[in-house]
């Protein structure tokens, strides 16, 4: 039972989402055949080359269209939005005291004459 409703699923997602739901279409292709051969009495390989490679407009056009892959359709698109983050974790704050922190530098702040004339802004010259 487990394997046919995965098998189930499956297909369904796969028939919804891709284009194997044009397989649903080849008894249209064999009765499209089947007139085509009563006509014309062409084979398969003809017909297939003749309405998949380079197709002519012409009186059975309608019936054409609706041969699988001939048309691109719209698959089903699939948004997911995720919530915002509900679950708020708390932790302990980490303190680190002054003196144990360490500085290549003998002052805290090094001033520089360079970095003030990279941010301002563009003058007329």
């Amino acid at each position: 039972m487990r394997k046919f409703i995965a098998i189930l699923l499956l297909s369904s997602f796969l028939f919804s989402t891709t284009e194997l739901f044009q397989l649903l279409k080849v008894p249209v292709l064999v009765s499209h055949f089947i007139d085509h051969n009563k006509n014309s009495n062409m084979d398969f390989l003809h017909f297939m080359s003749h309405h998949y490679r380079g197709h002519e407009k012409d009186a059975d056009r309608e019936t054409d269209m609706k041969l699988p892959f001939m048309r691109h359709s719209d698959l089903l698109q699939v948004m997911v939005i995720t919530p915002k983050n509900i679950f708020v974790f708390h932790s302990k704050k980490v303190v680190i005291r002054s003196k144990d922190l360490f500085s290549f530098y003998k002052e805290k702040f090094v001033p520089s004459l360079v970095l003030p004339k990279i941010w301002q802004p563009p003058r007329l010259c």
